[in-house]
């Protein structure tokens, strides 16, 4: 550090012969200026003057040190205020006011000693000047290190909450809520995002995006899936799905709406069901359809998958585009109540196409499509060909892709 100034040598020993009543001026200049001080919401009165004593003090170093010898105050404070979430414009701005005192109360001492003239008035606001630039820089780089240490770790916390909850883990659920920021009964939805790689999250920022129209959300990243709770305003996840459609990159599956944070282990488990049913390779939100079959394929998929294999075995190897033409043409017809006519609409189609159609699925299937248990079958089948990626086995295309390597 270059030696410090004639002019601050000289009035450094005055100032510190009163140097309470100068912390006392700057204490007060800041408290007026800035509300942030006076709620002592992150910054008690008692801290606002020890920084203000080690300000003065440093301020007022005329020994001659090396640089950042003398910066250690800077870097403790910074440090204290990034834990406490301090807003840093607002300590920034806390510092120059009272700088601007100090700087107030150290010209008028130089200029009343009447040995202080204008070029050395400039040399001694040149070199403190300086060392308030140096003070307030080190403080910055202490609050962000501090800040992005205590936002890590929150994240941590956060995420340990959010297996605790999706895992059904030892805790009571409403203090895991609380800790999460979230209500423990109410509209809850869970999601399943897809990653693209470990470690990279699959629905950037969806948490303030979610914020942003009044969603509370909590987040976990896993190797394969990013998962999170939605808490909805109400039983209606339109809203909330939208933004997280609008975020997504890739497949997500989405749970049933369910009502309280206790039910999330199952929610997690129907949304990986609905993220493994999605088509691969596009982006998609896939819902969990909540009805009885579905929760039924869900409830038991292995024998689902056994089912739906006996049922649709001859389908399942024809080649894929005449798979999905029978099995599309099928599941339209149920979805209409059984109308060829109302079938055809939807499939763009003359009524006529879809009855050819039907007959070829009771051909390769064995079933009658007017019986009623022979339709039970083939709906429990298609909602397990649907909700479960193993019952069809790979096409061609698909196994000279996933082989290639």
């Amino acid at each position: 550090m270059p030696d410090a100034p004639r002019a601050l040598v000289l009035v450094a020993p005055a100032l510190l012969d009163r140097f309470d009543e100068v912390v006392d001026r700057i204490v007060e200049r800041v408290r007026a200026a800035l509300p942030l001080y006076r709620d002592e919401t992150y910054v008690s009165a008692a801290a606002l003057r020890t920084a203000a004593v080690d300000n003065v003090r440093y301020l007022l170093r005329t020994d001659d040190l090396p640089d950042g010898a003398d910066l250690a105050a800077a870097h403790r404070t910074g440090e204290l205020r990034g834990r406490a979430g301090a807003p840093l414009p607002e300590l920034l701005t806390g510092f120059r006011v009272g700088f601007s005192e100090f700087w107030e109360v150290l010209a008028d001492a130089a200029i009343a000693t009447g040995r202080v003239d204008a070029r050395e008035l400039a040399a001694l606001a040149t070199h403190v000047f300086r060392k308030a630039d140096e003070y307030s820089a080190a403080l910055t780089t202490s609050y962000r290190d501090a800040a992005a240490h205590a936002l890590r770790r929150h994240e941590q916390e956060r995420s340990a909450l959010v297996e605790a909850l999706t895992t059904g883990a030892v805790g009571a659920v409403w203090e895991i809520a609380s800790g999460l920021g979230l209500p423990s009964t109410g509209a809850f939805v869970t999601v399943a995002a897809e990653v693209a790689s470990v470690g990279v999250v699959a629905l950037p920022e969806i948490t303030s995006k979610l914020r942003a129209v009044n969603v509370s959300s909590a987040w976990r990243l896993l190797p394969d899936v990013e998962v999170g709770v939605v808490s909805l305003p109400g039983p209606d996840a339109t809203a909330a799905l939208r933004v997280v459609a609008g975020a997504a990159p890739g497949r997500v599956g989405v749970s049933p709406v369910y009502p309280a944070l206790d039910e999330t282990p199952r929610a997690l488990y129907l949304a990986r069901i609905a993220l493994q049913s999605a088509p691969v390779g596009r982006p998609s939100v896939r819902h969990f359809d909540d009805t009885p079959l579905a929760t039924l394929v869900a409830a038991a998929p292995e024998a689902a998958t056994q089912i739906a294999r006996r049922v649709l075995g001859e389908i399942l190897a024809l080649r894929r585009d005449e798979q999905d033409l029978l099995l599309d043409t099928l599941e339209t017809w149920l979805a209409v109540g059984g109308s060829a006519t109302a079938a055809g609409k939807r499939l763009f189609v003359h009524p006529n196409t879809v009855r050819h159609r039907l007959r070829r699925v009771a051909e390769h299937t064995g079933r009658d499509l007017e019986h009623p248990t022979a339709l039970a079958e083939l709906s429990t089948a298609l909602h397990a060909l649907r909700l479960l990626p193993g019952v069809r086995p790979p096409s061609h295309d698909e196994t000279a892709v996933t082989g290639s390597g």
